[in-house]
């Protein structure tokens, strides 16, 4: 994520939606890796979509478009609902078996050439195409029969572009928790959407076979090469949230939070892994601060290579930009002479603390702006993408 915002937006003017609809869902397909960007809060959605429609028909950016809605609308479900987002939401997985990350997967020796590559490539790059995202998901939770959760928190700590809402709620729809079914695919359907002509494995076989492709009739692990019965096929996922933000700080010493460099008389940018907005009070003197708080990533973590990116980011494109690995009350606490209340409340004071709405920032104090939404006229709670983009129509321009 080495890359500036006048380079990036290049890439958006340059980029021709008219392919994307029809060739999204394979692995070769018209597709942006943007999602980086616009999950860090970096690149908008509605800079995005003004783009593109400046300069195209309605038909060649709707089908763009609704897809940019389906992450609103993850986003909506997470705001409305909460850390619900992390239970099953609408109905309860059925047929679970395992309750650890199933170790063929973390491994990526599940002998399906294209999930397995697709594994080793989110090891090294931090990015999977969005089909191969829901064939590791399946593979996971509807054919090993593992809860999904762990599945998910593993998938999430090493994208790039991570996001509980878009994560975890699309994990739920997979498992058949936030759906009407769950979803599989076998190897036939693998191969069309991989340009793979894999053969002979445990997937190659008719749909109505698929629920037994690991487990037999007594819920026994089957013989299928490459994995040894007699040893667990799952173990519980764990990270060190703390232990990597403490490397994290180490590595970029150079700039760590410094009191002596915050000039109390410059409002605070506050910003963090969800907020790196480059524009944002960019014509403002400010004392800008990435804050990477500790609670949040305990119950959220990422690798040490994801979170090294996101201050990469950062550094690159947000002139004076200081990181604080802490809470927000111990950010409060550290501006030491200043008391709480006057740097937020007091209407004669210069120093004010700026900071965007979102699900993690609800404990922050100070003034809290909107970030952007394509469609903020649609708002609530709604069960299905589907009544949400019907009101969504309404307002489409």
């Amino acid at each position: 994520m080495n890359i500036t915002y006048a380079a990036l937006l290049e890439q958006v003017k340059a980029y021709h939606p008219g392919k994307y609809h029809a060739t999204r869902n394979y692995t070769n397909g018209a597709v942006t890796a943007w999602s980086p960007y616009i999950s860090r809060g970096f690149l908008s959605p509605v800079t995005v979509m003004d783009q593109l429609k400046s300069k195209y028909h309605q038909q060649e950016w709707i089908g763009f478009m609704q897809q940019m809605a389906w992450r609103e609308y993850f986003q909506r479900v997470w705001q409305h609902q909460g850390d619900l987002i992390l239970q099953d939401l609408k109905s309860t997985q059925s047929n679970v078996l395992l309750q650890g990350l199933p170790i063929p997967i973390s491994a990526g020796t599940t002998g399906i050439h294209a999930i397995d590559n697709a594994i080793h490539q989110l090891y090294d790059t931090g990015y999977l195409h969005n089909h191969l995202r829901m064939y590791i998901s399946m593979l996971h939770s509807n054919i090993f029969k593992a809860a999904w959760l762990p599945g998910a928190m593993w998938m999430y700590a090493n994208l790039l572009d991570h996001d509980p809402a878009a994560n975890f709620l699309s994990w739920q729809w997979v498992a058949g928790t936030f759906s009407s079914k769950q979803y599989v695919a076998n190897q036939e359907n693998i191969n069309k959407y991989t340009a793979t002509k894999q053969v002979g494995t445990f997937l190659d076989t008719a749909y109505e076979n698929l629920h037994e492709a690991i487990f037999d009739k007594t819920d026994q692990v089957k013989a299928i090469k490459g994995m040894d019965a007699s040893k667990p096929l799952d173990l519980p996922y764990e990270i060190d949230a703390i232990g990597i933000l403490k490397k994290i700080q180490n590595a970029n010493e150079a700039i760590n939070f410094n009191i002596n460099k915050i000039d109390l008389d410059k409002p605070f940018c506050i910003y963090n892994s969800f907020n790196l907005d480059p524009l944002w009070h960019t014509n403002e003197q400010a004392n800008r601060i990435v804050l990477l708080e500790p609670n949040h990533f305990k119950q959220f973590p990422v690798t040490e290579k994801v979170l090294q990116s996101i201050i990469d980011l950062a550094k690159n494109n947000i002139q004076g930009i200081q990181i604080f690995v802490g809470n927000f009350e111990a950010l409060i606490a550290d501006l030491g002479s200043i008391d709480t209340a006057d740097i937020i409340e007091k209407e004669n004071m210069q120093a004010k603390i700026y900071f965007k709405e979102h699900p993690t920032t609800q404990h922050y104090q100070g003034i809290r702006e909107q970030r952007d939404w394509l469609f903020p006229e649609v708002n609530g709670y709604y069960p299905s993408f589907f009544g949400y983009w019907k009101k969504c129509e309404k307002f489409l321009k």
